[in-house]
């Protein structure tokens, strides 16, 4: 499976990690999300009154268009109209695009001019009340998660780095030089970013005028040395690991590479926390500038969920190679619209929201803890199951995985005949010690293989029966 997918052209390559989106079967499509992606961001940063409802019309009418593209893309008679990379079908997609684009308006429009929490007897179904509340928890709930998406790519990256440099030879001299190299590179970049953050942003907390407040520099300078504490803290870890791996004679440039990536979200999730102190009046470089990182972080995002999440969800019956594009876009467009609302205050009615500055210290504290704890548990999580230190903890199914190999062992050997340890006995002595075979299908899979394999007899009918009576019992 893996040789074919290297034998592959880059084209094909592209197509099947980032499902078809920048193929010419959903190029119309793609430049579509792009351009409203790009125009609703432009017109959040505009002051006018009431633009943020046109924006909140316009996401919504887009997000429930491709909503819909998501069910009628798995309809086998429209794949050669939606999905034509043919010029002469073209005109077909667009027509197609623009009718359900005209449908999914109405629809929207219609809900816009009758369906305000005034107008309806249930005051939470109001299109200026469910909607903002929806968007803004779904945006609080995906940065909250992120990282758990964001670690994929992270972790293929440093995999590729350290193959690449490495090559699984960590007995030798290259591969302890590297990994000391990396691991002072590590350290190092965190210090330099933040000593550049606090020299070139220093002036925009400090009093412009003599009257300002000099409360933005204290919290600023505070924020300095909170996070220079946070780098000492993730760099003993780093070098803990460090010193495992080189006692597992393992040396390697991942965990320095994935430190330095996540070190990226943390530094700027933090930054963007001591700027919800300052006003954008105030700060208004500063803010453009943390709004269009945003936009770029969750671009980047919504890059890894083609990779990431698009992998998990490929499974459900709902999605195909031609669909889950939509999913993406609809998702990622009311994610965006989230932050939108957060700024413009868009169908918010008055009261309900607090204002965006302390919104947003409460997103960027979440983010920055649960970060923060993710690397620590992660770090070594990883270069456990990647070999690279010794194995601390095993859950249940690998237990029974290596007790079912060292199994194979001692038969395989000669140590113990194989007429002495029935698959039954065996199943017996883990039930015996709690674990738990029915919750994992390892030995199941394990035992079908060798039998289509012709390596092992199966279970006996006799042997079956006394485990199925001890369960039982």
């Amino acid at each position: 499976m893996n040789q074919d997918y290297k034998d592959l052209s880059l084209k094909e390559k592209i197509g099947i990690t980032f499902h078809n989106i920048f193929s010419l079967s959903h190029a119309l499509y793609s430049i579509c999300f792009l351009g409203v992606l790009i125009t609703c961001i432009v017109l959040s940063f505009n002051p006018i009154q009431g633009l943020g409802n046109v924006v909140l019309f316009i996401i919504t009418s887009f997000a429930l268009t491709f909503l819909i593209y998501l069910f009628i893309g798995r309809i086998p008679q429209l794949e050669k109209i939606l999905f034509s990379e043919e010029r002469k079908n073209q005109v077909k997609k667009v027509v197609f695009f623009l009718f359900i684009f005209t449908f999914s308006a109405i629809i929207i429009m219609v809900y816009f001019f009758f369906g305000t929490s005034s107008q309806l007897p249930i005051q939470f179904l109001g299109w200026d009340f469910i909607l903002p509340s929806f968007f803004i928890i779904l945006y609080f709930g995906w940065n909250l998660i992120q990282i758990f998406f964001l670690k994929n790519g992270f972790e293929n990256i440093a995999v590729s780095v350290n193959e690449r440099l490495i090559n699984a030879e960590y007995a030798s001299k290259k591969a302890e030089l590297f990994s000391i190299i990396f691991l002072i590179v590590a350290l190092i970049i965190p210090i330099v970013i933040q000593l550049g953050t606090y020299f070139g942003f220093l002036y925009f907390f400090e009093p412009q005028p003599p009257t300002d407040s000099i409360e933005p520099l204290y919290w600023f300078n505070g924020w300095n040395i909170a996070v220079f504490i946070i780098i000492a803290f993730t760099s003993y870890r780093l070098i803990y690991l460090f010193i495992r791996s080189k006692k597992n004679n393992t040396p390697n440039i991942f965990s320095s590479i994935f430190y330095i990536l996540i070190w990226l979200v943390l530094w700027f999730r933090s930054f963007s926390f001591i700027n919800s102190f300052r006003s954008v009046s105030f700060a208004l470089g500063i803010d453009i500038f943390r709004a269009l990182v945003d936009v770029m972080l969750m671009i980047l995002t919504a890059f890894m969920v083609l990779t990431s999440l698009g992998k998990k969800i490929y499974r459900f019956k709902i999605f195909n190679k031609n669909n889950i594009a939509f999913f993406l876009f609809a998702f990622t467009l009311i994610y965006i619209e989230g932050q939108i609302v957060m700024i413009t205050g868009a169908g918010s009615i008055p009261g309900t929201y607090t204002n965006r500055s302390q919104i947003n210290l409460l997103n960027n504290f979440l983010i920055i803890l649960i970060t923060l704890v993710f690397y620590w548990w992660y770090s070594e999580y990883v270069l456990e199951r990647k070999r690279l230190i010794y194995r601390q903890n095993f859950n249940q199914s690998e237990v029974i995985s290596i007790l079912y190999d060292f199994k194979e062992y001692l038969i395989n050997s000669g140590a113990i005949p194989p007429e002495k340890i029935s698959e039954w006995e065996f199943r017996d002595f883990l039930k015996s010690r709690n674990l738990d075979i029915e919750k994992s299908d390892i030995i199941e899979k394990k035992h079908s293989s060798e039998v289509n394999s012709s390596e092992t007899s199966s279970i006996s009918m006799e042997d079956e029966e006394k485990f199925n009576q001890n369960e039982d019992n």
